[in-house]
Order: structure tokens, then C-alpha cells, then sequence
């Protein structure tokens, strides 16, 4: 008990330090910012977009193969529907951010007309897999296919932003329904942070195009704060029902700092729209705190796993470095930058940047690594797979060109 209550105090004593708001983009930083829109522009249109469009795309059956090496050939032909929504979800909203090429919204079209006819049952949820044909696989995947329904929400959000035809309308809010019902009352004796982080993400891209859910909104921020603890401010995978946290169990103290960084950053997303003094700072604090702790300081980069109390690991693949929680950190960075104008957040940033752009960009192709080297040695050089599909990195860059033309247009001000 003493050794856990001196690395809670040890930690919350690092991660709490006074944060200070800056000046935005002074001087070599506003030219640094102007230099990384740039570049993440032209690696968004140039690089990431035609690999998906080249290699993804099965004009034979439908819907997209996702499961590419590095030269972009099929090593699997199944069809995870998480992949398959998230790639009409991003064409669709390349298209809604001011990326007019009609072949996006062709793509995402495409993408839809395979899941309907092939993914969709009677009750309105969707199958967890499908072979290239449309065949159904399985439906059941250890509790993961409870979210395949959210990504069929945003991408048939995205479709209507798009052309404004009420059938994804209907079928967004269908599938929104059935993510709620699916996801109600936590899992076994848990609450997951995953659920409502990915809720929140929902009912933003649902409000942005239907309107309403600022109840559902503030709810999705409350149930995340709970997973922020009180004395640490690191957040927690899950928690228990009845309140606390289990600190006595490996699995009690599982941290994924991606998936914390990646729900501040909706959290961020709703600050913009509707700033709020209270939970600006609670922001700011746990991105930080969440920074510090994910970060590796020996070979950089964020670790996939950690835990709370900084007890072994039996989750082997906690030390790599996989490419969506470092897109997920950065983007948390920026987005803090532009919400405090604290530098601190900027050079965090430019760390992830300076990484990934070393250890997960592929110079002689399209398209990021799934995993950076572990002490110098590559163990894989996919470019898709299961869970690596036309998602995380896109949306991050994306979103890092939105959030600096919003940081310009606010004439790079004090925050």
C-alpha cells in the first residue's frame, strides 16, 4: 500500500504542475504551423488518399479490402465492417470538409450500397465480418462488435451532410439506436471508457449534421471524466459500476493513453464550438498528464499500453508503437495548443510529428507503417489489416489542417 500511495503521489506531483497560457504561433512557431499544414495537406491528397484509392477499392464485389501490404497488394480478402464504415465515413467527409472531387462521394456510395445489401440485419445492427463476396463470417469478436454500429452512424451522417438524402439520415439514426442499446449498462462489473468516448464522437458528427444532442453531449463528457483519477488524473480503461477505481488487478489498472488522448480530443472538438472555463482546464491538465504518461523517453513515441501504478505489463504488445495513438496524441496536442496558446503543448506536438514522420511514414510509398521499429528493427510493413484501414491517420490529418486554419482565421491570438 505504501509503494502504491508514493507512485500515485510521485506521478500527481509531475503531472500537476501549473499550466500557463502563451501567445499562439509567435514568430518561428506560426511559420513552423504554416510548414506542417502544408505538409500534412499534401500527404492527406498526394499519399494516404490515392494508396486507399489504388489499392482499397474492390470494384468487383463492393465495399473495400483493407488488409494491404506495403505495396498495397491483398494479403486477406475479408471484410471487417469497422474498416469498411470508417472508409465511406472518410470519403464522405473529405468530401464535407471542401475536398469537392466527386470521386469521393462515389467511393462512399460504394462503400454503402455493399453494406446494405450484405451487412445489414433485420433489426437494424450490422454483421461483425464478411467475406469478399458478402457472406457473413462471424458477429461476435470478444465484445469489439458493439462499435460497429457507431462508425455506420458517422459514415451515413457524413453521406446525408453530403447530398442531403434522407435514407442515411434514417440509417444513421438507426444505427446510432442500436450502438446505444448495444452499449447500455457497461460491460459485466465495468464501465468502459471506450463507450462513451466513441458515443461522443457519434452524436458530435450526428449534430453537426442533423442537428440537436446537446444532452446526449454533455452526458458522453461526464461518463468520460469519471475515468480521470482523482489524485493522478490519469484515465483508466475501465472502472467499476459502483464507483472508484480497482487498483488491486491488472486489468483494474489498464491504460491506453491513445484511446484518453483521443477522447479529450472530441472533448476539444465540443470546447471550440461552446467554450466552457471549467472543462477547458480539465482538458488541458489531462492532456497533459496523459502525454507525459503515454510518452516513451527512451526511444519516443507513445506506448499502446500502460499501467496505472507502473506494475509489468502481461499485455505483450504494450511497447510498440502503433501508428493510431500517436495520430490521436498529436492531434490532442494541437488542439490543445489552439485552445490554451501554452507553447508546451506545441513542442509535445512537434516530438509526435518528428517520430511518426521518422518511424511510421513510408518515404518510398503511400501510406504509414502499422508500427514503428522496436530498438531499430521493423517487425511488420502492412499498410492495412483489420484494424488498420483509411481512418485514423487521414482523420488526423485532416483534422490538424482544420484546426490550424481555425487558429489562423483567429489571427493566431492570445487563447
Amino acid at each position: 500500500m505504501v509503494e502504491r500511495r508514493e507512485f500515485l503521489m510521485g506521478l500527481g506531483a509531475a503531472a500537476f504542475s501549473p499550466l500557463l497560457p502563451g501567445c499562439l504561433a509567435l514568430g518561428g512557431d506560426r511559420a513552423y504551423l504554416t510548414d506542417v499544414r502544408r505538409r500534412y495537406e499534401r500527404e492527406l491528397l498526394e499519399r494516404v488518399v490515392p494508396f486507399w484509392e489504388t489499392h482499397s477499392v474492390d470494384r468487383e464485389y463492393g465495399g473495400f479490402i483493407t488488409c494491404l501490404d506495403r505495396n498495397g497488394a491483398a494479403y486477406d480478402t475479408f471484410k471487417h465492417l469497422w474498416m469498411q464504415w470508417r472508409e465511406v465515413y472518410m470519403f464522405a467527409a473529405l468530401w464535407n470538409a471542401g475536398y469537392r472531387e466527386r470521386r469521393f462521394l462515389d467511393l462512399a456510395r460504394h462503400g454503402f450500397d455493399f453494406l446494405w445489401r450484405h451487412g445489414r440485419m433485420p433489426d437494424g445492427s450490422y454483421h461483425y465480418m464478411l467475406d469478399r463476396q458478402g457472406g457473413v463470417l462471424t458477429d461476435k469478436d470478444g465484445g469489439q462488435e458493439v462499435f460497429t454500429e457507431s462508425f455506420a452512424a458517422i459514415g451515413c451522417a457524413e453521406l446525408y451532410r453530403a447530398t442531403g438524402d434522407e435514407r442515411f439520415r434514417a440509417e444513421s439514426l438507426s444505427a446510432y439506436r442500436v450502438y446505444r442499446r448495444k452499449t447500455a449498462g457497461g460491460s459485466g462489473k465495468y464501465e468502459l471508457l471506450a463507450y462513451p468516448m466513441i458515443e461522443l464522437n457519434v452524436v458530435q458528427t450526428l449534430r453537426a449534421a442533423f442537428g440537436g444532442y446537446e444532452d446526449e453531449i454533455v452526458s458522453c463528457i461526464r461518463r468520460i471524466r469519471r475515468f480521470a483519477h482523482p489524485e493522478t488524473g490519469v484515465m483508466f480503461e475501465r472502472a467499476p459500476k459502483g464507483g472508484g477505481f480497482e487498483l488491486d488487478t491488472q486489468f483494474g489498472r489498464f491504460v491506453n493513453p491513445g484511446h484518453a488522448l483521443e477522447g479529450l480530443s472530441f472533448i476539444m472538438h465540443r470546447l471550440a464550438e461552446q467554450p466552457d472555463a471549467e472543462l477547458a482546464d480539465f482538458v488541458r491538465r489531462e492532456v497533459r498528464i496523459m502525454g507525459e504518461f503515454g510518452w516513451d523517453p527512451v526511444e519516443g513515441g507513445i506506448w499502446y499500453f500502460r499501467d496505472a501504478l507502473g506494475r509489468p505489463m502481461s499485455r505483450h504488445e504494450y511497447f510498440l508503437k502503433a501508428w493510431w495513438p500517436q495520430n490521436e496524441a498529436a492531434s490532442a496536442m494541437l488542439q490543445a495548443y489552439a485552445l490554451t496558446g501554452d507553447a508546451w503543448y506545441l513542442d509535445f506536438f512537434r516530438k509526435i510529428d518528428d517520430f511518426t514522420w521518422t518511424n511510421l511514414r513510408d518515404a518510398e510509398g503511400g501510406e504509414w507503417f502499422a508500427y514503428a521499429p522496436v530498438a531499430g528493427r521493423a517487425f511488420h510493413d502492412y499498410k492495412g489489416s483489420r484494424f488498420k484501414g483509411f481512418f485514423h491517420l487521414p482523420r488526423f490529418l485532416l483534422n490538424s489542417i482544420q484546426t490550424i486554419d481555425l487558429m489562423e482565421r483567429n489571427g493566431f491570438g492570445k487563447a
